[in-house]
């Protein structure tokens, strides 16, 4: 998340003689990177990349804080500012405030001030200036001094017209079905099941927490009394009703990363003192405070061993600890042991756990520049699963672009459009719950309507093939399962060629027992016929050719023919590699033999047939193909003598007997 920072406001918080230029280099260096330095008027802004670990540096106050700790590593002194705050009363009695908070996990910690007395005015004009640079318009004192200290001290907080609340009652829930509030921006929101809301004594909805008050209680030019609330979320919540509903504002940037329930009462106290300086306010309640989880300071230790470790330097652990204390950390050393004990600040609590957290700031701070560029030892051959598979997937798209097929990329995502073009049950696969447009709303569970997609879009002939990943649902509380899938479209309408194809990419990886069968038990509804693909018994994929109707609604003119393989289970056959085999000292025997076969003999069993035959026969393939009449190319081979006219005479006989009575075979002639 990016932030902007004016440097006259940083100014204010922190002392030091450092040029922006300095500041700019320096906190890019050790700290959170500052993207861009600008001049506007006579102010120089800062445009800060904050990292999602760190939102304790999402505020001015934040990187003042680690600018404190960053600049005299490079010699420039650097003093953190104390902010001027004024301490609450806490008076009773005071105007009436009830407040009730349905599950304590919504809410962390929930702090809310009544003010009186209230004039609404416009801001200073500095103010003004400074929420302009972060792109946050001004609308009145009372508004400002939430944006404000949003932006100084890193915590979101929302201001209500006290007398807009109904029977000064607020309930703190999770949103039923149904429900919808209108925010301030005058939209009407749908509100997913579990969204925190707070409702008022009349069952009214007058905040989408942690995002959006409602309009119902903004504060406007007659507002003479403010609630102030103060208060953390559940971060988790606050991001998936983000999600859902497609709406993300400054303040729930912050809520949804996580904020400081420790910092809450100072920034109470820091408003309490702007209320009376912008807008003549005074105290008008008791501050009501619900934390029933304070904070328990943990420790993390971590050893010289450790630092040289992982640096790979020796950094002296007084070194250490001062980098360490410059964060906020309580350090101690126990010497005997070379360790370091650090408890951690309450505003690091998020992100520092373990020893390797507290290397990470004594190296950052000390200078990743000062370590040594040495690369680790590696191992003179590598081999893994995942190099292998990555080979693997290079070797297929190598072998069908040389055989004339383009690979294409689309979205995981479809449309329903595209899917009713195909025929295909939008009902069975996975629905996005916050699509960005209505082209990607569903999670694939085919690669076959996206390549339609690509052929109708582009209006040409080809041959197309994708590798991706398809998404097949299980049940709602489980993820999807992830297929792998392999599939080739081409718009020429030659099957033979195709299934040429096939057999030749599989033969690349060392595998010959491919059997095509038509199998109703995977007919797929997009094609005409299923040609079911084997190896062994194992069921790697499907042929076929797609359905005209289908074509016809994609406005595709060209028959299209489209294989689809699952690529892990292909990845389980794939053979060990090419084998030594010696020059045979004998000369083969080649014949071509003709037969007859009824009309929608498959092929491939005669083959196989005749292979089966006798051990001489080494290679068997189909040479001619003419209406019924097939034409086999037939070596005979022996490894240890010439073959005779009159042995391959007795061969020959057997195939054609054979070839007769198994599938009403009749020869046609010999060469």
């Amino acid at each position: 998340m990016d932030i902007k920072i004016s440097d006259h406001w940083l100014r204010e918080l922190i002392e030091t003689k450092a040029t922006p230029e300095k500041i700019k280099e320096y906190l890019s260096l050790c700290g959170q990177s500052v993207n861009r330095l600008t001049k506007e008027g006579n102010d120089f802004v800062y445009e800060v990349e904050v990292t999602t670990n760190r939102p304790d540096c999402l505020s001015v106050y934040g990187i003042a804080r680690e600018l404190s700790a960053i600049l005299p590593q490079f010699g420039i002194p650097a003093v953190l500012k104390k902010i001027p705050t004024l301490k609450i009363k806490n008076k009773l009695p005071g105007l009436p405030l009830s407040i009730k908070i349905s599950q304590r996990t919504l809410c962390p910690r929930f702090t809310a001030l009544v003010f009186e007395n209230v004039k609404i005015k416009p801001s200073p004009k500095f103010v003004q200036e400074r929420l302009a640079i972060a792109g946050i318009r001004s609308l009145n004192n009372v508004i400002d001094i939430s944006n404000y200290l949003m932006l100084e001290l890193g915590q979101p907080m929302h201001t209500f017209d006290y007398d807009k609340i109904r029977r000064s009652r607020m309930v703190l829930r999770e949103s039923k079905e149904g429900e919808s509030v209108i925010t301030l921006d005058g939209q009407e929101r749908k509100l997913p099941v579990g969204t925190m809301v707070i409702e008022d004594g009349e069952a009214r909805l007058i905040d989408l927490c942690g995002i959006m008050g409602a309009k119902n209680s903004e504060t406007d030019e007659n507002t003479q009394r403010v609630l102030l609330f103060v208060q953390t979320y559940n971060p988790t919540k606050i991001r998936k009703t983000c999600q859902e509903l497609g709406f993300r504002t400054e303040a729930s940037s912050r809520f949804e990363k996580g904020v400081d329930p420790e910092d809450v009462i100072p920034a109470m106290e820091r408003a309490n003192f702007l209320f009376k300086e912008w807008c003549e306010a005074i105290e008008g309640s008791e501050l009501f405070d619900v934390y029933p989880h304070p904070y328990q300071e943990k420790t993390v230790s971590v050893s010289a061993k450790q630092i040289k470790k992982i640096t790979g330097l020796e950094i002296d652990l007084e070194k250490a600890k001062e980098i360490l204390a410059s964060l906020g950390f309580k350090t101690k050393i126990n010497l005997a042991d070379k360790l370091i004990s650090a408890k951690v600040p309450h505003y690091r609590a998020g992100d520092i756990s373990i020893p390797e957290d507290l290397v990470e700031e004594i190296a950052r701070i000390y200078g990743y520049f000062n370590l040594p560029s040495i690369l680790p030892p590696l191992p003179d051959k590598i081999e893994s699963s995942s190099n292998q598979t990555f080979n693997f997937e290079y070797k297929i798209k190598t072998a069908l672009k040389y055989w004339g097929f383009t690979e294409v990329m689309s979205y995981s995502l479809v449309s329903e459009e595209l899917l009713n073009k195909t025929d295909t049950d939008s009902k069975k696969l996975l629905k996005i719950g916050n699509p960005l447009s209505s082209d990607m709303v569903f999670l694939r569970a085919s690669l076959i309507p996206s390549l339609l997609e690509i052929i109708a879009k582009n209006n040409s002939a080809g041959q197309i093939f994708e590798m991706a990943n398809v998404y097949l649902p299980k049940s709602k509380e489980n993820l999807p399962d992830e297929s792998f899938e392999l599939t080739l479209a081409t718009t020429n309408d030659n099957f033979l060629e195709l299934k040429g194809i096939i057999e030749s990419l599989l033969h690349e990886f060392f595998i010959d027992n491919l059997e095509m069968t038509i199998d109703n038990r995977f007919e797929h509804v997009l094609l005409e016929k299923t040609i079911s693909l084997y190896l062994g018994d194992c069921n790697i994929g499907v042929m076929g050719k797609i359905r005209p109707e289908i074509l016809k609604n994609m406005g595709i003119k060209n028959p299209v023919w489209i294989t689809d393989i699952e690529v892990r289970r292909l990845w389980r056959f794939v053979g060990s590699g090419k084998k030594y085999t010696p020059l045979p000292k004998y000369p083969p025997i080649i014949e071509d033999l003709s037969f007859e076969l009824p009309a929608k003999t498959f092929i491939g069993p005669v083959i196989e047939t005749i292979k089966e035959e006798d051990s001489l026969i080494k290679t068997v393939e189909l040479l001619d193909s003419f209406e019924n009449t097939k034409t086999f190319r037939i070596i005979y081979q022996s490894d240890k003598e010439n073959l005779s006219n009159k042995e391959i005479k007795g061969i020959r006989e057997k195939i054609i007997n054979l070839l007769s009575a198994r599938f009403q075979a009749q020869i046609k002639g010999a060469d």
